[in-house]
Parts: C-alpha cells; sequence; structure tokens
C-alpha cells in the first residue's frame, strides 16, 4: 500500500475522518502496514501490543478462547471498523488468505483525541470555544510529541528500580531458594522491613511471627514476594523534581495505594484474581500520569493551566499507563487495566478479569468518599455485576467496606510505611 492509497484509506475510518489536517497526518505519519500470509496468524489472542488494527485486503478467521472460528470476509463495512480490538485481545486473529492491514500505535489515536465527540458542523464558536480549541491543541501536541520521542528512544518512560527488577529476575529464573532472595531485598533494609511486616499482616499471619527476611520470603512464598517487592519498589517511581508536581505525585501515591487495597480485597473476597496481582495492578494503574507530570514540565503554558493538566491527563493516562506497563514487562491483563481503569462502559461475555476488578475497586473508592455522581448510574457498570454478581447495590457494596475496613487500612499501612 503506498502513502496515497494509506491517506485516502484512513480519511474513510470514521474515527479519523472528521480530525484537522495537522493531526490527521501526524496520525497518518505514525501508522503501519501490516502484511500476513495465508495460514499466518496476524493478532495473537490474550496479548496486548499498543496498536489498533484496520484490515485492507484478504479474509481473515476469530479464533476465541472456547474453540468457536468465524470467518471475517475484508469489505467496505469491515474495513471501518478496528478489529478485535478488546484488550488482552479476545480473538486471535489468522489470515485466510494474503491480508493486508494498518495499525495505529493506541497512544497515537489519544492524542489525536478520537474518542471526544467533536463540535457538531455548523455550531458557531464561541470564545470559550476557541479557547477550548486551543487548549485541544496544545494537549494533542504533546501527545504526539511524546510519542515521537517515544519512537526515538529518548529518555521519557519511568523505569522499574534496580531492586526490583534484579527480585523479578531471580524468582523468575527458578533457580533462588528463599535464602537467595532474601539476601537479594536485604541490600535495601526498608524494603526488608516492608516484607516482613506484610508477612506478619492478618492477610499472611500464620503461626509466630516471621522475624526475618528470610522467613517472610518462606511464608509468603516466591510468587507472592516478587509482586509485594514490585508494589513497594513502585513508591520510588512517584517522585518529581519540580514542586508542584511533588504534590501531585504525593497525592496520587496515596490514591493508587488506596485503590491497591482495595484491590486486594476485593480480589480475597471473590477469588476471581490472585490478591498480589490485584493489589500490583492496582497501585499501577495510574503510572501514566507520572509520565505526563514529568514531562509536562517541558511545557510552561501547560503546567501554568491546571485545567489543561488534568485534560492532557484524561486523554493520555490510560494508554501512556498501557505503554509503560508493556515495557516494564506486566502481562497483557495488567497493561490492558492500566487501559480502562476508569472504562465505566467497558463491556464483554468473559468471566471477570483484572480489568473489572480495577473499576469496581475505582467505583468503591469513590463510594467510600461519597463521589459516585460523577459517574454512570451502578447498574449500568457491567463490571460490577461480573465481579460481585447480579445482586450487587450500593448497600452490599457499603457492607464490603464496612467487613474489609481493617484489611484495608492495614494494607495501606503496609504500602506507606
Amino acid at each position: 500500500m503506498n502513502a496515497t492509497t494509506a491517506t485516502e484509506f484512513l480519511r474513510r475510518i470514521p474515527l479519523l475522518a472528521t480530525l484537522p489536517d495537522w493531526q490527521f497526518d501526524l496520525v497518518v505519519e505514525a501508522a503501519q502496514p501490516v502484511e500476513a500470509q495465508e495460514g499466518a496468524t496476524l493478532i495473537t489472542r490474550g496479548t496486548d501490543d499498543g496498536f489498533t488494527y484496520f484490515l485492507t485486503h484478504g479474509d481473515i478467521s476469530l479464533d476465541s478462547a472456547d474453540g468457536v472460528v468465524r470467518q471475517i470476509e475484508v469489505t467496505p463495512e469491515t474495513r471501518i471498523q478496528p478489529v478485535a480490538n478488546l484488550r488482552p485481545r479476545m480473538f486471535g486473529v489468522t489470515a485466510l488468505s494474503r491480508v493486508q492491514a494498518v495499525r495505529i500505535p493506541d497512544l497515537v489515536l489519544a492524542a489525536a483525541g478520537f474518542d471526544h465527540p467533536s463540535q457538531e458542523d455548523g455550531e458557531a464558536a464561541t470564545a470559550d470555544d476557541a479557547g477550548k480549541q486551543q487548549r485541544d491543541e496544545i494537549d494533542s501536541k504533546l501527545g504526539f510529541r511524546l510519542y515521537q520521542d517515544l519512537r526515538a528512544n529518548n529518555r521519557v518512560l519511568p523505569t522499574l528500580p534496580d531492586l526490583a527488577l534484579a527480585v523479578r529476575k531471580a524468582i523468575d529464573a527458578e533457580e533462588s531458594d528463599a535464602r537467595k532472595i532474601a539476601r537479594l531485598v536485604e541490600t535495601d533494609p526498608a524494603m526488608a522491613a516492608k516484607l516482613v511486616k506484610a508477612a506478619n499482616s492478618a492477610m499472611y499471619a500464620g503461626s509466630g511471627n516471621a522475624k526475618t527476611c528470610s522467613a517472610a520470603v518462606v511464608r509468603l512464598g516466591m510468587d507472592t514476594t516478587k509482586q509485594l517487592v514490585l508494589t513497594f519498589a513502585l513508591k520510588d517511581v512517584f517522585k518529581s523534581r519540580d514542586e508542584s508536581s511533588r504534590r501531585q505525585m504525593q497525592a496520587l501515591w496515596k490514591h493508587s495505594a488506596e485503590i491497591a487495597a482495595l484491590c486486594f480485597v476485593i480480589a480475597r473476597e471473590s477469588g476471581l484474581v490472585q490478591p498480589e496481582e490485584a493489589l500490583l495492578a492496582g497501585l499501577v494503574h495510574d503510572v501514566g500520569i507520572i509520565a505526563i507530570l514529568n514531562y509536562a514540565q517541558q511545557y510552561p503554558q501547560l503546567m501554568n493551566d491546571p485545567h489543561l493538566v488534568q485534560q492532557t491527563i484524561k486523554r493520555l493516562r490510560g494508554e501512556l499507563g498501557a505503554m509503560i506497563l508493556r515495557d516494564w514487562r506486566f502481562s497483557p491483563s495488567a497493561v490492558s487495566a492500566a487501559r480502562d481503569a476508569e472504562n465505566w462502559s467497558r463491556r464483554h461475555h468473559r468471566e471477570a478479569d483484572l480489568s473489572d476488578l480495577l473499576i469496581v475497586a475505582q467505583f468503591h473508592e469513590r463510594l467510600r468518599y461519597d463521589k459516585v455522581d460523577e459517574l454512570p448510574p451502578m447498574q449500568e457498570i457491567s463490571a460490577i455485576h461480573r465481579v460481585l454478581g447480579d445482586e450487587a447495590s450500593v448497600e452490599k457494596s457499603h457492607e464490603l467496606l464496612r467487613a474489609a475496613r481493617e484489611h484495608i487500612d492495614e494494607m495501606q499501612s503496609v504500602l506507606s510505611s
């Protein structure tokens, strides 16, 4: 597909058709042609690679986890719709003939604001509209600039602390025992103290106290130790040299720790997800905001406009968070959870997943502080019913919060110590 053909094709996609020329040109620049021969896999089920795919030529099959296979012929109607786009991918996509497609980075689509409705044609612009358009343009250009720096391999994304990487590598290698892992953890006395405190908390306590880091690792097990070390190490990521950003980081850590504690408790109550996996997902669900706050310091007009900062966060936090977690080699389910953490309208027909659980935790955090009026009605948030069942109600959620308050407070204490 040559450049002219690709441009004409992309203009026919409803998501992109109304973009101003400067935004559309940047989307075209970021779009990548993809080709698959007959029998080859175009998209692997269960993954989240950070791209949205549009088919341009050929026939495909959609393969679901339950073995159901649907054949799709590329027609003018199917060309303009993304294919297998629910994350993690609900379907695998296999080429039944030579297939051509175009894929667009999700961060670029977010920067273009494709999910924000545009002004109706013919509607008169007011001074406020003009100001909003200017803010939209600054915010959008920041997103595109961020994507370009990422593509150029410039240092933009926050990195995981070295200790967390070393512990994960050692445990994943399956050649280390509790003593070796403990020795690694003990190189950071504060980390070792947190791990011992967690092992002795009500969530994990057995008979007697774990008095050493090695005993804590034995009690917790390797996988839980890995998840908790990653969790505790992340506090170092929530830092900034800028004074105003530092205050925002502190508030963000407090919010993230509370969501993490709620995720942990709800996962234990429901049994749908490993509690430590849920804890970690809750803690990193807003990690995209960290990159935005640090990167935005290069844009004085952005930092001096709190409304614009919030608009940029709202537009980019999900996709940027997903990109960071992908870079950190988190699971596809954790990547998708960061993207969909506030996607109240998320719908699917599978069993509840990590994204659903995180959405439910976000709802309960707002319920705890009487802020649910800003959300859709509870009965319209399908994630709640997948996680808590069809009998879910505000009253039962209040009961859950009351019953779990001690564990929530205890886990927050462990995270914040």
